[in-house]
């Protein structure tokens, strides 16, 4: 890859994060910031420059270079240290971040972008998907882009992973390389009818999108999705050949579990105390129940299932994964501290909210081996020997059962918007050295 073109969509903290470990990350070559990134099919490294070619935003507006053919010698970007000053004061994007950089000899000129040299307006407060839909495929024609780094919200209960599925989708099917750190297209089914049959059959959505990326011969990786950049899905890919996965369990909302480990102890807090402390914290989905009643854990405990099961299927196995409603889910809103106290003096146990899957057998006959899913989240009483049980604060935990090595356990101690930020930062260096 001689060069990333990063197109941002969404601006919140983990893409600003992004950019600020992008910044940190980068030396000057030849007036230009580069990543140092070792080649997959070369041993030694080069310097690959990058730039943000557009930032866009759902409230905030959005800012893209032209998409004319640019002349030699002069290329558009945006000045990322000008946009992060400026959202964080509450500003609107907009082609006042745009510069212009023209080789002249061994120096360079920048000038900023002025009004007279914008092909559209683009000061809309508000960013329509179908306005996304159009910028990512002109940038796509333009080759003006080559990486999308997608962070948008959603909601996995309203409407699944959109419009975040849609956006991925395009810019796949353009040619352009993903990374994201959007749990809800992982997770997410899609329903269609059959047109011989006139039956309602359902579809892995991140399965689509796998096969879309690979028919276009680019990548669609998304470390960021679960646990906040624990390389959970590189490492089962790239370490783990010919493994299959039997089961897994682990506390992979870091809400709930902030939540039971302040309510803790003598002087604990009760669980709306605790839950107001976790608002304060900014740990909290905007719908709540999100994080409190399950649905979160059941989320991601169903995108690793999608992705890790991907990559292991084999011919004559069907392997049935639960819905996200199909997966029972305990609530935590109910736990007293009394409840609590109770659980300690009986041989000190704990709660935690526990997600897990296990492979089970339902039928077989001469030519297909009939396994399903069966998945839960639960509210459990643990032990002290329990791998899970020394988890406390925002930390989060999966454990991983194969078929040929013991319990694979991995765990994330109280991340922050950097662990988040790098598991981006690690897809885009992992595409670029990959091409």
């Amino acid at each position: 890859m001689k060069e990333i073109s990063l197109v941002l969509l969404g601006f919140g903290s983990a893409n600003r994060a992004l950019v600020e470990m992008l910044l940190r990350k980068s030396v000057f070559h030849r007036h230009r910031r580069c990543l140092c990134i070792t080649s997959t099919s070369a041993s030694t490294g080069e310097c690959i420059p990058w730039r943000v070619v557009a930032i866009v935003t759902g409230r905030h507006g959005r800012v893209y270079i032209p998409t004319t053919m640019n002349p030699e010698g002069v290329w558009y970007e945006v000045d990322v240290e000008a946009a992060l000053r400026r959202i964080k004061s509450d500003g609107i994007m907009d082609n006042s971040l745009i510069v212009k950089i023209e080789k002249l000899g061994i120096d360079q000129k920048i000038t900023r972008l002025q009004n007279k040299e914008q092909l559209v307006s683009q000061h809309d407060e508000f960013t329509t998907p179908q306005q996304t839909i159009k910028l990512l495929q002109a940038l796509a024609d333009a080759k003006a882009a080559n990486i999308v780094a997608e962070a948008i919200p959603s909601n996995p209960r309203n409407g699944g992973g959109e419009p975040a599925v849609s956006f991925i989708h395009t810019a796949l099917k353009a040619g352009m390389h993903v990374v994201s750190a959007n749990k809800g297209p992982l997770a997410q089914l899609e329903h269609y009818i059959e047109p011989d049959s006139n039956t309602i059959r359902m579809e892995e959505v991140y399965w689509k999108l796998q096969d879309v990326a690979a028919s276009n011969g680019v990548q669609y990786l998304h470390e960021s999705a679960v646990m906040d950049g624990v390389p959970i899905f590189s490492l089962w890919q790239n370490t783990l050949p010919h493994a299959n996965l039997t089961k897994l369990r682990g506390c992979l909302n870091a809400t709930t579990t902030m939540i039971l480990t302040r309510m803790e102890g003598p002087n604990g807090d009760t669980f709306d105390e605790a839950l107001s402390a976790a608002k304060e914290m900014g740990i909290v989905e905007a719908d709540e129940s999100l994080d409190i009643d399950g649905y979160d854990a059941a989320v991601k405990l169903r995108a690793i299932l999608v992705v890790l099961l991907k990559s292991s299927q084999t011919s004559g196995t069907t392997l049935r994964i639960p819905s996200i409603d199909e997966i029972p889910r305990d609530s935590i809103r109910n736990v007293t501290k009394d409840d609590i106290k109770c659980a300690f003096n009986d041989g000190g146990k704990k709660f935690r909210l526990v997600a897990s899957a296990e492979l089970v057998q339902t039928s077989i006959d001469d030519t297909t081996d009939r396994r399903e899913w069966k998945a839960k989240v639960e509210l459990e009483q643990i032990l002290p020997a329990d791998p899970i049980y020394n988890l406390t604060g925002t930390s989060s935990s999966v454990q991983l059962f194969t078929d040929v090595l013991g319990p694979i356990t991995m765990v994330s101690t109280d991340p922050t918007l950097v662990d988040t930020a790098y598991g981006l930062f690690s897809d885009i260096v992992r595409v670029a050295s990959s091409n």
